[in-house]
């Protein structure tokens, strides 16, 4: 990948997304390790479907830099701990649309583009942004949105506790069965889920530990 006047290779490129998604996720305490959940998840899980390791660093990559667009979402809605209203989940849902145009205009991220944007797309075409249905969603972007799913709802937040194994498990298949979910991605994902799990956890309690970090540097310079 050539940018500017430097080259730019898949692990300059990979450093880089890593640098990222810190920008985009410390934004918020709330989603302070996400895309680091995200991107272990997906990963482990490319890696079970065969993906090539250039083709796991892709999906690493895409994985880190998914939620680019919520750099444009309000504080005050990224951070509201209880139930959004229809115009703020308006809003909120903006954030992949706004991913998708920061990252399209470079030819040479098209594979980082469709598989990091249309995560939350969905085969019966209920998704967003663009509605598109299975055929246009390609097992990339299938996995980035299990991936996306399982860690949002198994990682701790300030205002809840991730689901258990059992309940997890009961809302990716059922997502799954109404076709919103790849239903042979999340047969990966149950079949393997204590092992990526555990690299799910152990990447974002890797994440909070730089958040804390970079809070406790803010606060000394504040006070300095």
């Amino acid at each position: 990948i050539q940018g500017g006047r430097a080259p730019l290779d898949l692990d300059g490129l990979l450093s880089f997304a890593r640098l990222l998604c810190r920008v985009i996720d410390f934004k918020s305490a709330f989603t302070a390790t996400h895309s680091s959940g995200v991107a272990a998840t997906s990963v482990a899980l490319s890696s079970a479907l065969g993906f090539s390791p250039g083709d796991q660093k892709l999906m690493e990559i895409a994985a880190f830099l998914h939620d680019l667009g919520k750099l444009a979402i309000p504080s005050e809605i990224l951070e509201k701990p209880g139930a959004l209203t229809e115009d703020e989940r308006a809003v909120m849902r903006t954030h992949v649309y706004y991913t998708y145009e920061i990252l399209q205009p470079v030819p040479a991220l098209d594979l980082i583009t469709s598989w990091g944007t249309l995560h939350q797309e969905r085969l019966s075409g209920s998704g967003y942004p663009f509605a598109f249905t299975a055929e246009a969603l390609p097992l990339g972007a299938r996995v980035m949105a299990v991936a996306d799913v399982f860690t949002a709802i198994t990682e701790d937040r300030p205002y809840r506790p991730g689901m258990s194994k059992e309940d997890a498990l009961g809302v990716l298949f059922a997502m799954a069965d109404e076709d919103e979910l790849d239903k042979n991605v999340v047969a990966v994902l149950a079949e393997r889920f204590d092992e990526i799990n555990r690299v799910r956890a152990a990447a974002q309690n890797a994440a909070a530990v730089a958040y804390d970090a970079f809070h406790r540097t803010l606060q000394e310079q504040g006070a300095a």
